[in-house]
Formats: C-alpha cells, structure tokens, sequence
C-alpha cells in the first residue's frame, strides 16, 4: 500500500486542494472565540425576560460547527476506515481527510471534493460572503448572474429567461453549484490531458 499523499497521487487533486484550503481557512475563523461567543452589544432579538442566564456560547454556530466537522469525518471514514485519529483543530479536518482518502478511486475523490466545495460555500454564506455564490454560472442557463437569496437559502438567477414552468426565476442550493463546480473542473481537466 502507498503512503497516502505520495508523488503518484499529488497531481489529481489540485482543485481539491485549493477547495479544502478555503474551507478550512472559513471553518478556522467560524470556530474563533469572538465568532463562537455573543457579542456584548448590538441588536437583540425580541424575548421574554429570564431567571436564568443566556448561553455564554453562540449555540446555533456551535451546533454548526459539529455538524460540518461530523460530515467530513463520517465521509473520511466512510472512505478510508483506517484514516488514524482526528486532527486536533477542526481547520485541519479537511487535509485530513485529503491525506486519508489519498488512494480512494475517482469517484470517492469527487464526492470528498464535493462535499469540501458545498462546505466552502456554506461557510462563505454563514461569514456573509455571498459573492463567493456570485461567482458560480448558473446550472440552468450558464448565466453569470447568480445572487444569494438569504430568505430562501438559494442562489437565484438574475437571467429574466431563466425561470421555472410557473414563471418564477431558478434558485439552486449550494449543493448544486458544489456539484456543477466539480463536474466544470473534471470536464477541464480531461480536455486538458
């Protein structure tokens, strides 16, 4: 058995790479202490008074957080079983499971690159940069003029021909525009070679 992460298998992953970086650079300022604690000021939301204490820990980004990390570890060992023990820091999930799946045939790559890209996005939208989803073409028509529709969770298009049988305009989740990234780059990459 190769080591993982030798010269053999180096060369496939770059977009991989480049996707697991950026995520894990997010996921590393998502799980900063100012962003895991409620802020001291600022808006708060309408409620009624309380004998007990608030949380000292922003719950909802806590809870976020377990359920990104828990989703590359069950696809980590999911792929590779054997992949050793976890990082210490959730930052370095992601170069753990790269490292890990390193040998994993093509299509469990894709779906590891997959799931890295939706979590980038993710993770982009929850720091509230949603130009990141801008920057995608619309799966429908190609259109570059995706925009990030907060209320809904989606990415709308801004293409006045692009619309579903009802008249609205398209949406997509971020899962999609993970899926059309992948496949975009794996099409580039064999018209490359």
């Amino acid at each position: 058995m190769r080591p993982h992460g030798t010269a053999s298998n180096r060369g496939r992953g770059h977009m991989g790479q480049d996707t697991a970086t950026a995520a894990a650079k997010a996921l590393r300022l998502l799980d900063s202490p100012e962003l895991r604690h409620h802020p001291a000021n600022g808006p708060q939301e309408r409620r009624n008074p309380s004998t007990t204490a608030g949380a000292p820990l922003n719950i909802g980004l806590v809870d976020y957080l377990a359920e990104k990390a828990g989703e590359v570890i069950a696809l980590t060992r999911e792929i590779a079983p054997d992949a050793g023990p976890m990082p210490a820091t959730r930052a370095d999930l992601y170069e753990w499971s790269i490292n890990a799946t390193g040998d994993a045939d093509q299509a469990q790559q894709a779906h590891r690159e997959h799931l890295f890209e939706k979590q980038r996005l993710e993770h982009a939208v929850r720091l509230g940069e949603t130009d990141e989803v801008c920057k995608q073409p619309c799966p429908g028509c190609g259109y570059w003029g995706l925009m990030w529709d907060s209320a809904a969770r989606r990415a709308r298009c801004t293409n006045r021909r692009c619309t579903t049988p009802e008249g609205l305009s398209t949406s997509w989740t971020l899962a999609r525009l993970a899926a059309q990234k992948i496949e975009r780059t794996e099409i580039w990459r064999r018209n490359a070679t």
